[in-house]
């Protein structure tokens, strides 16, 4: 008691040390820098006053005509430069980059009296000259433009990133959860990553909903998948930065109705339509009659309709009531996709120092195919308070609430993920089965800024955040419920009710994640730019939930169960100078950062204790266990990160990047623990950090207002999470009793992703803009070690199925992956053609157009030589073209706008992977799909697959008309 009492004090001791002590650079700020010369002369001017207009940020110019302006909020601002005999210049729309230089120079012409400011419009550079690594940037106005329903579609423009069947994101082949995504620094943590009740199953969970801010409430966002500096950790394939906007100087704001009519959002006819066999069979009452008249002659006519015909139509038919329907079966086509976005901001005080801005989404979106709660529910809601308290002090205080509602398997736009019936079309006729789900995230965090004097500055952050998860379960109707057709040959093996006391699953899961850090970042000399620092991380996490048939099933023989309560924390220390030569920069910097899974981890994982009970409710059967626990082990990391670039000539730079980084490993897989008549699964907590080691070459070209980007990369991952057997007296009764084991995991992973990325952005002014990205790749992964684990190093059942240590192509690999967004904005000339009344200001249109090759599969004929292989062909090519269409008119002081958007403009079909080898085969074979409809023959296997699973042929969505009217002012 008094050890851990202790271990508790030292852990909220270090937590309020780095709380107060700690440097963290993650804040979204930039910094501009550049030279003051005599326009005639080309001679430096030393003594010129620049500032940013709008805010206290500004400096004076070295003897070598040099200044640095740091703490810069991203976004685009207007510099202006002074200096007494000389014209003022003001250059707008200078855009600043989180933790990037902008650089602006001034050429200042001699002026014997004061006259007006030079105004000029800033440029973008053609060529970024202090990017080290691979990074895609994205302001307000093209977020904003693009024909996207919110940030994860906008992450998806870079041909690096992937989004997976279950909804997640990885970049560069990585993993699913090894991206670290932050809003405004803070980051989006996602502590439940598998299925509930199933995490031995995978991660199937969609956690990426957190990631879709309102775009009306973001002023940047970039995408970083080349290698990021050392100041960002616990994360191996990249960072997603999100920047959001703050309050101005005046009021301004955005309202925004986004409405789709009704519809299908699958391939294939309606699911409860007269097209589908039951209704073909039974769906008129003379099918019955002959049903009658061949098995059961002695059943009347009025009770034959009764009782059996009126309630097989109830059964099945799509109804508001639940009596009238209790299976819970509805029209999905009826329901229509709803979205509200609002984003307001401005001063709250007369002297402008307190200033606030509120970004607001509510989103509804009809289950894609049916499931128990009908339509998805997205919210989103933030506010951003600034407040100068000084010239050289400023606090700033942020809220978010995110909140999701679905059920358990629906989120993603897979069709296989869209609800139960994805999973198991069986349940098609019982859609109450399922739980519904809702998720909350809710953050506060609170900023403070110091400015100690024009080159170096320290800002002091801590945030909450609180992650909650809840599956309700319920009773739900039993199998001779009145209400209900008694079992027959008309269930068409459809799905009866089993269960008489619950439904799939109930959980509750919440954690709380707190975060200190402060930024210290100096100028320590004109080709020094340090950033020191430190965080500390700490978990309060807990999980529990059942599933199946009994609500104890953790203490019963029936059903799942898990649990979990677990105070994880993660620390990190890190040093960074961006050196700064003529033109060459070079980011260097080490990372020290750890972690401890802090929970109760079993004295002898052969023999875990388990306190339940065995099957059929009696005695367990064999050995309880060993009660004793023990803490796991620390962990440690070093990683170096070195990133150069230099030019070569006055509109190309090449660059290269190295670096080592780690990610913890999931929670799922350490600290999880599921019960199924004895331990199902058991995580280890002992599991170290999973590591990427990442090279990278690159060269940017300047080309006549364009931008070529050209990199070459290689990520080389170790140590990353496989699952493993832990034979136990402990594991499953019910898979194994005469050798039982229960899944864990160990750091014998390993894999890689060689490849080569090309992007063409157009940086130039102009009606037309667009940014092509494309990219080449493989990632292979692969395992060593034994896959079978026992108490004795040296049984020999261990080496009997040994990891061959073989690369093999992932599941998820995309070799080819194109991506195009292309705008256009109408000239003012054909404006002008159009009636004055309309008010017609801005026309444009932009598309997002996308092509990758599909997902590999394993299929082996009698006739190929080699057996041991994995992923050798692949599904056909995936392509999707979206469309929006914007005009805005200025009216009565306002600026009304309509937009129409269109997702896959041309009805392209993506096939659904065919896991089952029947399915496969004939599709390899034959040509046959899923909504191939069968032969006369009721032996035909293709009869059941077309029963089941016609509408899962194609696992995107068809061709969706989105109609938005808002208003901005």
């Amino acid at each position: 008691m008094v050890a851990k009492r202790l271990v508790k004090f030292i852990v909220l001791f270090l937590f309020f040390f780095f709380s107060i002590l700690s440097l963290h650079a993650q804040s979204p700020k930039g910094k501009i820098m550049g030279q003051v010369t005599d326009a005639k002369s080309g001679q430096p001017l030393a003594g010129a006053n620049i500032y940013i207009e709008g805010a206290t940020l500004g400096a004076a110019s070295d003897l070598e005509g040099f200044y640095y302006i740091l703490n810069v909020p991203a976004g685009k601002h207007t510099v202006v430069c002074q200096m007494v005999g000389y014209q003022t210049v003001r250059k707008t729309q200078v855009e600043v980059v989180v933790d990037r230089t902008t650089r602006v120079d001034f050429r200042l012409a001699e002026a014997i009296e004061e006259t007006e400011p030079v105004e000029v419009v800033a440029q973008k550079p053609a060529v970024v000259r202090d990017l080290t690594a691979t990074s895609n940037f994205m302001d307000a106005r093209e977020i904003e433009s693009a024909p996207i329903q919110g940030l994860r579609e906008m992450m998806q423009l870079n041909a690096n990133v992937t989004r997976n069947p279950n909804g997640t994101f990885s970049i560069r082949g990585g993993g699913a959860f090894d991206v670290q995504v932050q809003f405004n620094g803070i980051e989006q943590i996602s502590s439940n990553t598998g299925v509930p009740g199933y995490n031995f199953m995978g991660e199937k969970s969609n956690t990426s909903w957190k990631y879709d801010y309102n775009p009306l409430g973001v002023e940047q966002m970039e995408v970083i998948s080349g290698g990021f500096s050392a100041e960002y950790g616990n994360a191996q394939s990249g960072i997603v930065k999100v920047v959001t906007k703050e309050g101005g100087s005046e009021f301004h704001g955005d309202f925004r109705v986004e409405v789709r009519p009704p519809g299908k959002y699958h391939y294939g006819p309606y699911l409860y339509g007269p097209e589908t066999v039951e209704w073909k069979n039974w769906g008129s009452f003379d099918k019955w009659q002959r049903w009658r008249d061949e098995n059961a002659p002695n059943i009347p006519d009025d009770s034959l309709y009764t009782h059996y015909y009126q309630k097989w139509i109830a059964n099945h038919s799509p109804a508001e009531g639940n009596r009238s329907n209790p299976l819970g079966v509805y029209d999905y086509r009826k329901l229509m996709y709803r979205r509200y976005l609002f984003g307001f901001g401005g001063p709250l005080s007369k002297d402008g120092k307190l200033r606030f801005f509120l970004s607001a989404e509510y989103r509804n979106t009809p289950a894609r195919i049916p499931s128990v709660e009908r339509s998805q529910i997205y919210q989103n809601y933030s506010l951003n308070l600034t407040y100068q308290l000084t010239k050289n002090d400023k606090l700033k205080f942020l809220m978010q609430y995110q909140g999701y509602r679905g059920s358990v398997w629906s989120g993603s736009d897979d069709i296989r993920w869209a609800s139960i019936i994805g999973q198991w079309p069986q349940y098609k006729y019982v859609l109450i089965f399922d739980s519904p789900k809702e998720e909350t995230t809710t953050t506060q965090s609170l900023s403070w800024t110091h400015v100690f004097s024009s080159k170096t500055f320290l800002e002091a952050m801590v945030w909450h955040q609180r992650e909650v998860y809840i599956e309700r379960n319920r009773s739900i109707i039993t199998a001779t419920d009145p209400w209900l057709i008694r079992a027959g040959p008309w269930d068409e093996e459809f799905r009866r009710i089993v269960y008489a006391f619950t439904s799939l699953y109930a959980l509750d899961n919440r954690t709380d994640v707190w975060n200190a850090s402060v930024d210290l970042t100096s100028q320590v000399t004109n080709r020094h730019l340090l950033k020191i620092g430190a965080k500390a991380q700490y978990w309060d996490t807990r999980y529990n939930g059942e599933s199946g048939a009994r609500l104890n099933a953790f203490i019963s023989y029936s059903g799942f169960a898990e649990y979990y309560h677990a105070y994880p924390y993660y620390f990190a220390l890190y040093a960074q100078d961006k050196i700064e030569v003529e033109e060459i920069v070079a980011n260097v910097g080490l990372r020290f950062e750890g972690f401890n899974m802090n929970c109760d981890a079993p004295a002898d994982r052969f023999r875990p204790f388990y306190f339940g009970t065995g099957q059929g409710g009696g005695p367990f059967i064999g050995d309880p266990g060993d009660p004793r626990t023990r803490k796991p082990k620390t962990h440690l990391a070093v990683s170096p990160r070195f990133g150069l670039s230099f030019p070569i000539g006055e509109d190309m730079a090449f660059r290269l990047q190295y670096g080592h980084f780690y990610s913890m490993p999931l929670f799922r897989q350490t600290i999880s623990r599921s019960t199924w008549q004895g331990w199902r699964m058991y995580g280890n907590p002992d599991l170290g950090f999973k590591k990427t080691i990442s090279y990278e070459i690159g060269l940017q070209k300047g080309i006549k207002g364009h931008r070529l980007d050209i990199a070459a990369y290689y990520n080389d991952r170790v140590q990353q999470t496989v699952r493993v057997n832990i034979h136990s007296p402990q594991g499953s009764q019910q898979i194994a009793p005469q050798n039982p084991y229960y899944i864990s995991y160990e750091n014998n992973g390993y894999g890689a992703t060689k490849g080569i990325e090309i992007s063409l952005n157009r940086i130039a002014p102009g009606d037309w803009n667009y940014r092509l990205s494309y990219s080449f790749a493989r990632t292979t992964f692969g395992a060593y070690g034994a896959m079978d684990i026992y108490p004795d190093p040296n049984d020999p059942r261990s080496f009997l199925e040994r990891r061959s240590a073989n690369d093999f192509v992932t599941s998820q690999d995309r070799t080819h992956t194109f991506r195009a967004l292309i705008s256009y904005r109408l000239a003012q000339k054909f404006l002008k053609l159009l009636p004055d009344f309309l008010g017609v200001h801005t026309a444009s249109a932009s598309m997002i157009y996308s092509a990758k090759s599909g997902t590999p599969f394993t299929y082996v004929t009698s006739y190929d030589q080699f057996t041991d292989v994995i992923n050798n062909r692949r599904y056909p090519l995936e392509q999707k073209t979206d469309l929006s269409i914007t005009i805005k008119s200025k009216l009565w002081g306002l600026s009304p706008a309509l937009s129409l958007r269109v997702e896959n403009l041309f009805n392209d079909k993506w096939l659904t992977p065919l896991l089952d080898a029947t399915e496969l085969r004939n599709w390899v074979e034959y040509g046959i799909t899923r909504d191939t409809p069968p032969s006369d023959d009721p032996n035909d296997p293709q009869a059941r697959i077309y029963k089941f699973r016609y509408y899962q042929t194609y696992r995107n969505m068809p061709t969706a008309l989105y109609l938005s009217l808002g208003v901005s002012f």
